[in-house]
């Protein structure tokens, strides 16, 4: 607040020191060029001078002082933006997308902060110099005064009528470049899809409409403004020709100066800047209102999950994770993914996960961190309901290995332990091990900076399988004792992460998480036979339920569905 007293303050310095020049300037012509007299004109002259100096140093520091406020104001509303969000759940996100979350986390602020901007340099300016000019003028010459009483109206007018214009369009042209983000997003993409399919011509055309949109709807609001400055200029222009020819006629007569009349034309352009400077202002408020609506829906919008006012915490000894009767169906689905599945997953234990495309696999691992919420049944994790816990916590005891590989911009070790800052410290023995337990200490060691290798967005100077290998050796990072011989999580969960991998290399690496995970649970979602035959439970789900549960051989004996998947994969021998 002490900032937006200090510009106000500023603001009205530098306005009344601006008004006051006009008067000086009245009387260095009245009484000192008229009449001859230099000493006046040499010492109002210097005031003069100086009441500048100080106006354009008041100027100055108001506008630091308010593009300062500003852009603070928009560094806080966006890193409040970015970690609300990143309090979403997926169910949270997909309700506004990817693109247009980017376009109210950049463009939107962006324009908050120039109407903040603006409503510090101009909003108070205006209508300061607005009715200070009003009163200077009629101290001047009372009798032009008709001439405000017109000319201001009718600028109110000619901005009222473009305002109302502008701010449907403005709304319309924010959801427009939503649209055009996304365009873009799904074509960078899916740029290899487009080209393998040969898709170019259709997608170009979509971008092309999208692109024709926004661009309508950019001349229409460019439309408004050339009407909108032509005509207020023309007010302005009409308004100094009445006070020169009217003020013309009573200098002749004798019952005004020339100096007033210098003064009265310098408010008057005063009074008409003022005018036009809150109108601009009022025209560009609309678009700023419309980008403070999306990201305060951004910022009202309470997550789906979320934790409770007190929540219960975890015991520090090894949770067993449990499904009790849990069914999932997503919001404006008509069936649901998976219903009534039971499971069990005890420390040290490893849990397979198989089923055909779409069976739900994917979804029900995400309920082991909370991701998203069950629609019916219960999830506990050492033995308490996990809606009575903190996600913070619940996922703290969790290491997730996501279907897709990725890759953060930074280096190999930042990639793996996290939180490392670029010449930051790190504990290079345990990324090493973490390395070494997902088999990709064999390739990191061969790179150049080695630990300290760049790592390109997305990690797209790596190969899928290295991506892969890099991606899990983040999440045995985590789960790794520490000093006090105690694991750094409870439970791995491996989402089908061994897909780019080599038979030979996803047996390795698999074989080898025993001895560095220890008493660490897993759990292992696989489209392989292979990645999951050893596991001490294999679950097998088909339509939305589990249609059996057992070891490898039990499955193979007694599971149809477990059958038909052995059979395409592997020969009568393997499976045995």
């Amino acid at each position: 607040m002490h900032l937006v007293a200090a510009i106000a303050a500023l603001q009205l310095v530098q306005i009344l020191f601006s008004l006051w020049l006009p008067s000086i300037n009245a009387t260095i012509i009245d009484d000192g060029v008229l009449t001859g007299n230099t000493s006046l004109i040499w010492a109002q002259g210097s005031l003069m001078l100086v009441i500048s100096l100080l106006q354009i140093t008041a100027m100055a520091g108001a506008i630091y002082l308010g593009s300062k406020t500003a852009m603070s104001f928009g560094r806080e509303l966006r890193r409040g933006v970015f970690s609300h969000v990143q309090s979403f759940s997926a169910t949270d996100a997909h309700r506004y997308g990817a693109p247009s979350l980017i376009t109210r986390a950049t463009n939107d602020i962006q324009q908050i902060q120039m109407v903040i901007l603006l409503t510090f340099t101009i909003m108070v300016m205006a209508p300061i110099m607005g009715v200070g000019g009003v009163v200077m003028a009629v101290r001047q010459d009372a009798k032009l005064a008709w001439v405000l009483a017109i000319a201001v109206p009718v600028l109110f007018a000619i901005i009222g009528t473009v305002m109302y214009n502008l701010i449907p369009t403005y709304k319309v042209l924010q959801e427009r470049i939503d649209a055009i983000n996304t365009r873009l997003r799904e074509q960078l993409t899916g740029v290899r899809v487009i080209r393998a399919f040969v898709r170019q011509r259709s997608e170009r055309t979509k971008f092309e409409q999208a692109n024709s949109e926004l661009r309508s709807t950019w001349l229409k609001i460019g439309l408004l403004w050339a009407v909108l400055i032509p005509a207020s200029q023309l007010v302005v222009g009409l308004s100094s020709i009445a006070v020169v020819w009217f003020g013309g006629h009573r200098i002749a007569d004798g019952q005004m100066q020339i100096g007033s009349l210098t003064a009265y034309i310098s408010y008057l352009m005063m009074i008409l800047m003022s005018v036009m400077m809150s109108g601009m202002m009022a025209m560009l408020l609309p678009r700023g209102e419309v980008s403070a609506k999306r990201v305060s829906e951004i910022l009202e919008t309470t997550p789906s999950i979320a934790a409770p006012t007190t929540p219960t915490r975890l015991p520090t000894e090894p949770l067993t994770f449990e499904f009790d009767h849990v069914s999932l169906q997503y919001p404006g689905a008509s069936a649901p993914v998976f219903h009534d599945v039971s499971l069990a997953v005890s420390p040290g234990k490893t849990l397979g996960i198989i089923g055909s495309t779409g069976s739900g696999k994917t979804s029900l691992l995400r309920l082991f961190p909370r991701l998203i919420d069950v629609t019916a049944g219960e999830v506990r994790a050492g033995g308490i309901p996990v809606r009575e816990l903190d996600p913070a916590e619940l996922r703290s005891r969790i290491a997730v290995i996501p279907q897709k590989a990725f890759l953060f911009t930074g280096t190999v070790a930042s990639n793996v332990a996290g939180h490392v800052r670029a010449g930051g410290a790190y504990d290079a023995e345990r990324v090493t091990t973490a390395l070494k337990a997902a088999d990709a200490w064999e390739f990191v060691s061969k790179l150049d900076d080695g630990l300290d290798a760049k790592v390109e967005s997305g990690g797209k100077n790596f190969s899928g399988g290295q991506r892969q290998r890099l991606t899990i050796a983040r999440a045995i990072y985590k789960a790794l004792p520490g000093a006090d011989g105690r694991p750094g999580a409870d439970l791995i969960v491996f989402d089908d992460s061994f897909s780019a991998l080599d038979y030979a290399t996803d047996a390795r690496l698999r074989a080898g998480l025993p001895r560095y995970l220890g008493n660490v649970a897993v759990v292992i979602v696989a489209a392989r036979v292979s990645t999951i035959r050893h596991a001490d439970e294999i679950i097998v789900l088909d339509d939305g339920g589990v249609v059996g549960r057992g070891t490898h051989e039990e499955l193979n004996a007694t599971c149809g569905v477990y059958q038909e998947i052995v059979d395409s994969q592997m020969s009568t021998e393997e499976a045995a």
